[in-house]
Order: C-alpha cells, then sequence, then structure tokens
C-alpha cells in the first residue's frame, strides 16, 4: 500500500448502515457510528468537514448518495482524510473496496483509516485489510445464505405474511392460528356468488360502492389498526381488488408462497410455487372457486373486441364540433359513437339506418336525365388539364420576375387560370359524384355498404334530441 506522508487538514467521517447488518448491536447503529468516530477525530485535533451517511445501504456496492457526497468532495480537495468504523462500513465487496483502500485513496492523496481494525493508510502496508474484506465479503454471503434458508423454511411450513389483517376474510387467534373472520367472509363468499350468477368484477365493484360495504383495505386499518391501510374512500371497491379475490386460491385452504420469482430483475410468476394443502381455514369450496375460474377463463375479454370504425373522422358532435369516439356498450351489447365533452351519442345501428335512408332520399329526387356522367377518359382529361394550368401559373411567375410581362397582364393570365381551374375542379368532384349515383342506382338497397356510404358523404353532426331521438345534418360530397 502506499504510504500518504502529509499534515491532515480537514476529515471526512463516513458512516453506513444497511438493513442486513445486525440492528441488535447498538454501536453499529448511525447514532453511535457519528458519536464514536467524532469523539475519535477531535482527539487528535483534527477538523471535521462533513458526517457523509449513507442508511439503509448495502455494502455490496458503492451507489450510494453519502459515499458519492463523499467522493465529489474528496475530487475537489475538500476533505484529505477519511475515518470509518471499520472496513466493513466502507463496504463488504473485496475487489470494490480493496480498489478505494489500495489504488483511488492513494491517487487522491487521501488517509484512510478503519478505526476498530486498526488500519492506517500512514502506517504503510497493512496485509490484514485485504484479508478483513474477504471475510466481510464471506460475512455478507454467510447472512444471504442463512436468510434465503430461513424464507425456504418458511414457505414450506407457514403463510409467509401473517400479519393481522393481512388475509381478508382470515383472521389471528391468540395462539397465532388462522381463523375464519365471519364478517369479512361474508363478503369473500358474496362476491364468489354474485360472480357467479354473471356480475362482472366491476358491477361487483359498483354494487359493494353503492351498499357502503368497507374495503379490505379500509377494514384492515379499523379493525387491526393498521395505519398503512388508512384511505379517505373507506367505500370505493375496485374491480381489480374483486379479481384478486376471485383469483385468489389460497380461499379454498390452500397455502400458496413464493407465488412470484425474480428473473433478471423482473417480477414473473413463479411456475412451481410451494403449496400447502389444507393449510388454511376453508372459506370457498373447491367446486364454487373452480366455477369461478371457468367462468373468467371463458368470459371474453374487452382486447378480444375490434374496434374498427366503419366511418373514421367523418362523425361530429353538434355541441361543440368534436369528432366523436368510436366504442362498444356492454349493457346494450352494441358499438356506439360519443362525444367525451357533450356526452351526445348514438348507436352504430341508429346511425347506418339513418344514413341510408337519406342516401335512398336523395337519389329518388334525382334526375338521371339532367346528369352530367363523366367516363374515365373525360375524369382523366380534367386532371391533366389542371395540370396544365399549374404548370402555365409557374411560367407567369418566371415571365413577371424576369420582366417579360407586365404586371397588368401578369394579374390578368393568373385570374384567367385561375377562375378556369376552379371551374375544372368542380366538373371533377360533380363528374366522381355522379359516377357513384349513377352505380347507386343500379344496386339494390342491401348493396349500400359502408365504403359507398364513406364515398358519398363528408361528414355527418348529430345531436341529441332525447334518449331515443337523435338530430342528423349529412353533407354530401357532391353538394355544392
Amino acid at each position: 500500500m502506499m504510504m500518504v506522508n502529509h499534515q491532515i487538514q480537514t476529515v471526512g467521517i463516513y458512516c453506513r448502515l444497511s438493513k442486513d447488518d445486525n440492528t441488535g448491536v447498538e454501536s453499529n447503529s448511525i447514532t453511535n457510528q457519528k458519536l464514536y468516530l467524532t469523539d475519535y477525530v477531535k482527539q487528535r485535533g483534527w477538523v471535521i468537514y462533513k458526517i457523509y451517511i449513507d442508511e439503509g445501504k448495502s455494502g455490496t456496492n458503492f451507489d450510494r448518495d453519502g459515499f458519492k457526497e463523499m467522493i465529489s468532495d474528496i475530487e475537489t480537495k475538500r476533505i484529505d482524510c477519511v475515518v470509518v468504523k471499520d472496513l466493513s462500513r466502507l463496504g463488504r465487496n473485496y475487489l470494490d473496496s480493496g480498489y478505494y483502500i489500495e489504488k483511488y485513496f492513494p491517487e487522491h492523496r487521501i488517509r484512510f483509516i478503519a478505526v476498530n481494525d486498526s488500519l492506517d493508510s500512514n502506517d504503510g502496508e497493512n496485509d490484514f485489510g485485504p484479508f478483513k474484506n474477504i471475510i466481510n465479503e464471506m460475512y455478507l454471503k454467510d447472512i444471504r445464505k442463512k436468510i434465503k434458508n430461513t424464507f425456504d423454511y418458511k414457505a414450506k411450513t407457514k403463510l409467509l405474511n401473517s400479519r393481522p389483517g393481512a388475509f381478508y376474510g382470515l383472521t389471528i387467534d391468540e395462539e397465532g392460528k388462522y381463523i375464519i373472520d365471519d364478517e369479512a367472509a361474508s363478503v369473500v363468499k358474496r362476491i364468489f356468488s354474485l360472480y357467479i350468477e354473471g356480475y362482472s368484477t366491476k358491477s361487483i365493484a359498483t354494487l359493494l360502492t353503492k351498499e357502503c360495504i368497507i374495503t379490505p383495505g379500509y377494514y384492515r386499518y379499523i379493525k387491526y389498526n393498521d395505519q398503512s391501510s388508512l384511505t379517505e374512500h373507506k367505500y370505493k371497491w375496485k374491480d381489480c381488488t374483486i379479481y384478486k379475490i376471485i383469483t385468489n386460491e389460497e380461499y379454498t385452504g390452500k397455502i400458496i408462497n413464493r407465488k412470484y420469482i425474480y428473473n433478471k430483475g423482473k417480477r414473473i410468476l413463479n411456475p412451481n410455487p410451494v403449496i400447502i394443502e389444507h393449510g388454511l381455514p376453508q372459506i370457498i369450496d373447491d367446486k364454487t372457486f373452480n366455477k369461478a375460474r371457468e367462468i373468467r377463463l371463458n368470459r371474453p375479454k374487452k382486447k378480444d373486441k375490434v374496434y374498427i370504425n366503419p366511418y373514421p373522422n367523418m362523425v361530429q358532435c353538434g355541441c361543440c364540433n368534436k369528432v366523436m369516439r368510436y366504442t362498444f356498450s356492454n349493457s346494450m351489447n352494441q358499438y356506439f359513437y360519443v362525444c367525451s365533452r357533450c356526452k351526445t351519442r348514438i348507436y352504430i345501428n341508429d346511425l347506418k339506418h339513418i344514413l341510408i335512408e337519406d342516401i335512398k332520399r336523395q337519389i329518388s329526387i334525382i334526375n338521371y336525365n339532367d346528369m352530367k356522367i363523366y367516363t374515365d377518359c373525360q375524369i382523366i382529361k380534367i386532371k391533366n388539364e389542371i395540370k396544365t394550368i399549374d404548370v402555365k401559373n409557374q411560367k407567369a411567375f418566371e415571365q413577371y420576375a424576369n420582366n417579360r410581362i407586365t404586371e397588368q397582364n401578369f394579374k390578368a393570365t393568373i385570374d384567367d387560370l385561375t377562375i378556369r381551374k376552379n371551374v375544372l375542379k368542380k366538373e371533377l368532384v360533380i363528374g366522381k359524384s355522379n359516377k357513384l349515383i349513377k352505380k347507386l342506382l343500379e344496386l339494390s338497397n342491401k348493396d349500400i355498404t359502408d365504403k359507398l356510404i364513406i364515398n358519398l358523404i363528408g361528414l355527418v353532426v348529430t345531436k341529441n334530441i332525447d334518449k331515443t331521438k337523435h338530430s342528423v345534418h349529412i353533407n354530401y360530397n357532391f353538394e355544392d
């Protein structure tokens, strides 16, 4: 180890305590670390620049706010000595701790002292330091192994979450055993009964809310004084709460531990959870639970409904002029358009009937003999003439810019070309629309498809007169 011999000016005291440390040892507490190290520094007449603290932080890595702040002050030369209670406070990872002790601190001319390990970089080489780091790392691995073994044992013998009220429908007696909580269990049984009758999770939640049934969270608060469950909405049930209840197989009397595992930092379902048969009092019998599961698995999900809007961006609210959203009504079992702002709505079947009837009415008043029908060749000819006018417009601009024509001639040319272009555009719209109308006249009523409706109609504006009547204004593409 490199010797650092220079006068101490300022000291940084570093304290750390993690959840893995033995919190029963009072000397390990942050408060005692601070008092112990402050007294150590003051006895030597050194100046304390700052005390850096990481509480609840693991020693296996150095991604800690207090430690990073200390390193920042080292980089800006605000401290020249680091003091810790022992090497394990710096870190429990041999390689990383060794890097700071053997390389980083000497390169930045920092004196490092681990008081209880009698390690001082000013004393020269200390072979015990690296060995102590290895012991710390082995200690942490041993602690983790013991914790894992403890949890494995508990998972095979008892319900892991055994605090009072943690399991809605059960409670704990004086001997620490689970017994049925009749008040909560009756709600659980009713939820399963309603679901089997055909109620959805959302409708069950709505019903319980209307009946002012206390939610599981608030129930834990008032019965078991669980402050973490305190909420303002004590009667507000959610469909996700109902779903958790009807999918919880533990209501059949099984204890299911290790339901989830972590794979690359992601929480996923465990394909092989620890199951203890008859580990809990049974609230729901197997037949009822399996019936509810069968209904749930066979019930069509919202994502199975494909919301394909037949008239996209075409249906508009007559109150606020906002484009209406296309969605599905579970209660009416049909699709409809709705304005999220004004709540204007019209069912797709009603709207389609109105559009088809109005199209037939429009067709009935058309005098076919007076219609000007364009062939495909004539429509192409009109399009080409419009393109030619655009070219002439560009040429006129260039001539005027180069002073080859007067301003008067330029304006007259542009005006003539614009008038002609507008006439051609109108003929093109009429030609296309009349072609569609001619095709409609040749079709039967059943052949008026959504595609033809979209081609004929540009905009539909609707208002609600009452719950069953609508005011609908239709703008056709062939109208002037």
